[in-house]
């Protein structure tokens, strides 16, 4: 997640915020819809998607975070509306957005109710075809993988223990160690020692990562204590790549991507091979926004149950008080803001997607983290308590 700023790589340099606010758009062919073309023609593309292509060097596990440009206009995939056709005040909304475009680095902001994209900012000449590292919000996109997985039968529980997929690694492990499962990796309560933004240098300074990460001391019992760990998911990508005898990019493309229209431009990965598990994943925000929309569905898309329901429920469960705020679950996070429940993706530097299902919205930002950018990761509760949820005008 990289829960601290970027320090002493941090550059004391702003560009002057020029919003551009494209139209007003509909998505076409989400959720409960009929599939729209780019939908149709992903699945068929999918299984052939160049992984390779666009893989990281394997060299580093956090990279320079540039931004990549996606070649397809989507635009076919998007229809106009306004949001007082879907019961929000466009005034609220647009004040709002121009107070969070206060922030320098903000990229976008996007807003969808009923299905329907009501508001769509960009910021600072970022646009709908810009693709940046959405950090953290790539351990929702795993969860959804790994349940794929298991619904699929490549996997045959998120309680199945690591070892029983790895065992190149845990062959000689203590049997505590080896009781951890995937679940446990996933809820961040595996009990390997683990400080986030640290030991991350740790770890790609050796020649294998999965093997430096599952040879970290184990410091509690498996599933007893929570502690962020990009660690853990990374190695479940393993897992993940070895149950189903394709890399984690690929199955994603073929299992969740390609039958949405999405194609990540970008996908970190390790001297091994692996594809970074949680981290390093690059999309434009309309394609995170199809993944939010995905979720306040219950995982159906096109008429199609892509994800199983038991991922959506999981990624609301409070698996985790981390504090007063927020909880986690599995790769999500969940907060109650002006009393509804919310849960959201959550990546370092301001990338969210935030679902409210009781208003029926997916609210999606991203922000530049670049090594130019003097980021500042925003507060996007206080947009939607402050602004979002009161430009709601019908019951």
């Amino acid at each position: 997640m990289r829960l601290r700023e970027q320090g002493s790589r941090r550059i004391a340099w702003v560009v002057p915020v020029v919003p551009v606010v494209l139209s007003l758009l509909a998505l076409a062919g989400c959720a409960e819809g009929p599939p729209s073309k780019s939908t149709a023609t992903g699945a068929a593309t999918a299984a052939a998607f160049d992984c390779d292509r666009i893989a990281g060097n394997g060299r580093t596990l956090y990279e320079s975070n540039p931004t990549y440009t996606d070649p397809r206009d989507d635009g076919e995939d998007w229809l106009s509306t306004a949001p007082e056709a879907q019961g929000m005040d466009s005034g609220k909304l647009r004040t709002g957005l121009t107070k969070l475009g206060d922030n320098a680095s903000l990229l976008s902001a996007l807003v969808i109710r009923h299905d329907r994209l009501v508001a769509e900012r960009y910021y600072d000449g970022s646009g709908a075809q810009r693709s940046n590292n959405v950090h953290s919000v790539s351990k929702s996109v795993l969860q959804a993988l790994v349940h794929i997985a298991v619904e699929k039968g490549d996997i045959g529980s998120l309680d199945d223990p690591v070892a029983d997929y790895l065992p190149e690694y845990l062959g000689k492990a203590s049997p505590t160690k080896k009781r951890i499962t995937i679940r446990h990796m996933l809820t961040m309560r595996s009990g390997l020692d683990w400080t986030e933004d640290s030991t991350e240098s740790q770890v790609e300074r050796t020649s294998n990562w999965v093997r430096s990460i599952l040879g970290r001391e184990l410091v509690s019992a498996p599933g007893t204590t929570y502690n962020y760990s990009s660690g853990n998911t990374h190695v479940v990508s393993a897992v993940l790549q070895k149950a189903t005898g394709m890399s984690t990019c690929q199955f994603a493309h073929q299992n969740l991507f390609g039958p949405m229209g999405i194609t990540a431009e970008h996908w970190g990965r390790d001297p091994q091979g692996v594809f970074s598990g949680g981290y390093n994943v690059y999309l434009t925000p309309r394609e995170m926004a199809k993944f939010g929309l995905l979720y306040l569905h219950d995982g159906k898309w096109g008429g199609r149950q892509l994800v199983p329901r038991g991922a959506v429920r999981a990624a609301q469960a409070r698996t985790t008080e981390v504090d007063d705020v927020f909880a986690y679950s599995e790769g999500w996070w969940t907060q109650t803001i002006s009393e509804r429940p919310t849960y959201f993706a959550w990546g370092f530097g301001g990338q969210f997607i935030h679902v409210i299902p009781s208003a029926d919205i997916v609210l999606v930002t991203s922000e530049n983290t670049g090594d130019n950018s003097n980021n500042k990761e925003i507060n996007p509760g206080e947009f939607i308590r402050d602004y979002l949820l009161p430009a709601i005008t019908d019951p």
